[in-house]
């Protein structure tokens, strides 16, 4: 029994078919048709022939002018990097010729890549033309990821520009598919990509996959190469395999028999035997100072002169927040060393962190492999990583005079951050009043940010300038203080407007009070006894000094107070006029120490003198009682009664031991100790005041008591009789003359 399809199905298709082929002939009638010819006279030498055929009497109410508006209009916008030879025509049918000819790749490569700009696109061309007799695929092979299709992108715009067609019309001027052939020399090499080309003509012994791996270490790369053999290699390829390998392997690398990647393993031919493990591939091993040496190392490796690898870095800032970016970009060819029906090469890029090169979606190509080929990649790899902060640091400090300073610290490793110092001073740098400076500390790059104000209120209209809500307070208790006062300091910095989200990194406050303050540990950590209590924070005084430190990081400091004790200005100040006025003083009894003792040398005298004028004084007062009974009765009536003399009193008993009274002083006894204290017995010795002095003898008195001047009578005045002068003058007990012992 036989199954026949239903006849109604097999109409549908035929219709179906029949609808296809008029479609494509319409779009033939509106459309140029593309065909492209490379000829190649070398690997580095060739032309590429673009032809775009097109029908006029099917077009002519589609193209305003003609073939001469066409010519005029191609002629008029044509690229540099190509030529174009006119338009030539036969009968209905007419042809435009554009070329494009080189004499290296490099130059071939440069032409494409600026028609392909002029054209809008934004492929990035990957040309490969290779023409060997060595390696392990031999022969021709010609690829690239473009068509000619591509390079006259250019060419619709430009007539809808000068009006040669409509703009309703630019998207049918050329054909969505042409036909390419690839010639080198004479022999045609069989194209298999369509409108981009992919052509070979090869003894194939290649790989079926090519596995590279790349690590970034110490501060170069670390490569393995991994190649997976088709099927497990007999004695003779193994040798070839192995003779070629030696020969291209880079200078310094290692190749072993067998697999070791466990991603190679898993692409491996079946193998259960160990001499049959080591034959389904081969590794290669090597290490690389920089990406100039790997990409050197894997052009000899390779054997393909398109390969080529670079590398940039850059360091992004985003958010307040910085990534170091690091791009590895360019062209891997395997081509001599993967076989054509294989699955061709595969790349891995790792990090230091371990962390995969991602495909990079804005370069040449979205994925490893580009324009259908699996043995030329495109090369655009990025590694992304966030840059941490080493530590962030506030040193804030207060002046004697008020002024207030911060200093904001941010410290970022220099390997990092290495030439992107203006990015880092762009992002962290203060207002125009503000000090911003990026230097080297040993293996960190700190950015310093300075904010000063002349005093409180300045300061803070800065600081909140570049920290908004941000403000640090003073508070001090009024008045004269000659020994100092307790004030408190209140910093309140927001971090976060800086930081993003850096605040986590390692942070340390200081404070540095003025001169004639300090600070104390004990008061410190009184008045922070949350901050104390955690142990992630550190709180030390060191003189004037306070440090705050920890591991966590902070974004405000709000919480934060400082105890302080010292002097301020006002009481410097006064202090200050204090202490110089006794300096004054002191200075100028240097300056006049001279007169000083001169006069404190005549004061001596003075003193000496009425020491001797009261010794005279004492003497005379001795025997005073007799004589002034006897002067009495001498002194004229003056208005008065006559008065009678007194009687004389009779002497007193002489004490034993003390000298008869009324004797005078020893000649050049002027003490004026000697008025006040007693005399030395006459026979004893010693002083002895508390024995009886003896009876006074008052004859003996005025026997030994010298004679006293004798003044004048005044006239009128009468001697009293027994009286023979008128009383002594008594001298001044302070001194003769004013009387200031003390001059």
């Amino acid at each position: 029994m036989t199954h026949t399809p239903a006849a109604p199905a097999r109409q549908r298709w035929m219709f179906l078919a029949v609808l296809l082929t008029i479609a494509a002939l319409i779009l033939s009638a509106c459309s140029a048709k593309i065909e492209t010819q490379l000829g190649l006279e070398s690997a580095e030498k060739g032309t590429r022939t673009i032809l775009v055929s097109f029908n006029m009497k099917d077009n002519q109410d589609k193209v305003k002018g003609g073939t001469q508006a066409l010519d005029a209009s191609v002629r008029k916008h044509l690229p540099e990097g190509m030529e174009y030879e006119g338009i030539q025509s036969e009968g209905e049918k007419a042809r435009a010729t554009f070329k494009v000819s080189f004499s290296s790749v490099d130059e071939y490569h440069s032409k494409v890549t600026s028609l392909l700009k002029a054209s809008g696109s934004d492929i990035k061309p990957q040309i490969s033309i290779i023409n060997s007799d060595q390696g392990l695929v031999q022969g021709i092979q010609v690829k690239e990821n473009f068509s000619s299709g591509d390079l006259l992108g250019w060419l619709p715009e430009a007539l809808v520009v000068d009006g040669v067609v409509s703009a309703s019309n630019k998207n049918s001027v050329l054909s969505s598919s042409d036909e390419t052939t690839v010639k080198f020399g004479e022999k045609e090499v069989k194209n298999s990509g369509g409108s981009k080309i992919s052509a070979k003509d090869v003894q194939d012994r290649g790989f079926r996959n090519v596995i590279l791996d790349v690590k970034e270490k110490d501060g170069g790369y670390s490569v393995m190469v991994s190649f997976v053999a088709k099927e497990i290699m007999n004695t003779e390829t193994a040798s070839a395999v192995d003779a070629y390998l030696n020969q291209v392997k880079p200078e310094g690398s290692e190749l072993k028999k067998g697999l070791e990647s466990s991603q190679a393993k898993a692409y491996a031919p079946s193998a259960s035997t160990a001499s049959a493990k080591e034959e389904v591939g081969r590794t290669l091993t090597f290490s690389a100072s920089s990406i100039e040496d790997l990409s050197n190392g894997l052009k000899k490796l390779f054997g393909a002169g398109s390969t080529d690898l670079s590398a940039s870095r850059e360091v992004v800032a985003k958010d307040n927040n910085f990534t170091v970016q690091k791009k590895i970009s360019g062209l891997l060819d395997c081509a001599l060393l993967c076989s054509p029906s294989g699955d061709g090469l595969t790349l891995t890029i790792m990090d230091t962190n371990d962390k995969s090169y991602m495909v990079d979606p804005e370069g040449r190509a979205s994925s490893s492999r580009s324009g259908g080929s699996s043995t030329l990649i495109a090369v655009d790899r990025v590694s992304s990583r966030q840059i941490e902060m080493k530590s962030m640091k506030v040193a804030t400090s207060l002046g004697l005079d008020g002024s207030m300073e911060a200093r904001f610290l941010y410290a970022f490793p220099t390997a990092d951050v290495a030439g992107a110092e203006q990015k880092l001073k762009d992002v962290f740098a203060g207002g125009g009043n503000d000090e911003t400076e990026v230097r080297q500390d040993g293996d960190a790059t700190i950015v310093s940010v300075k904010v000063r104000g002349k005093d409180q209120n300045e300061f803070n209209q800065r600081l909140n300038e570049y920290l908004p809500d941000s403000k640090v307070t003073v508070t001090r208790p009024g008045g004269y203080h000659p020994f100092g006062s307790d004030y408190i300091v209140t910093p309140e910095i927001k971090l976060s407007s800086k930081l993003g989200n850096y605040y986590a990194a390692p942070f340390e406050f200081t404070f540095k009070a003025p001169t004639f303050s300090s600070l104390e540990q004990q008061k410190v950590d009184a008045a922070n006894s949350i901050a104390k209590s955690s142990q992630h924070v550190q709180l030390s005084v060191n003189g004037g000094e306070l440090s705050v430190k920890t591991d966590r990081g902070v974004s405000t400091t709000s919480g934060l107070t400082v105890p302080v004790s010292g002097l301020s200005m006002t009481d410097v100040i006064v202090d200050a006029v204090i202490v110089g006025l006794l300096l004054l003083i002191l200075i100028l009894l240097f300056l006049f120490r001279k007169k000083i003792a001169a006069a404190r040398a005549k004061g001596r005298e003075r003193r000496a003198a009425s020491a001797a004028a009261l010794g005279a004084a004492a003497g005379v007062a001795t025997g005073y009682g007799a004589t002034q009974a006897d002067a009495q009765g001498g002194y004229p009536a003056q208005n008065y009664g006559a008065q009678n003399g007194y009687p004389a009193q009779g002497g007193y008993a002489a004490q034993p031991g003390y000298p008869a009274q009324n004797t005078a002083y020893a000649a050049g006894d002027d003490s004026p100790t000697q008025v006040f204290t007693p005399q030395h017995g006459l026979n004893y010795g010693e002083n002895e005041p508390t024995k009886a002095m003896p009876a006074y003898d008052a004859q003996a008195a005025q026997t030994a008591q010298p004679a006293q001047p004798v003044q004048p009578t005044q006239p009128g005045q009468q001697v009293q009789p027994g009286q023979t002068a008128q009383q002594p003058v008594q001298p001044n007990q302070f001194g003769a003359d004013d009387g200031d012992v003390l001059q």
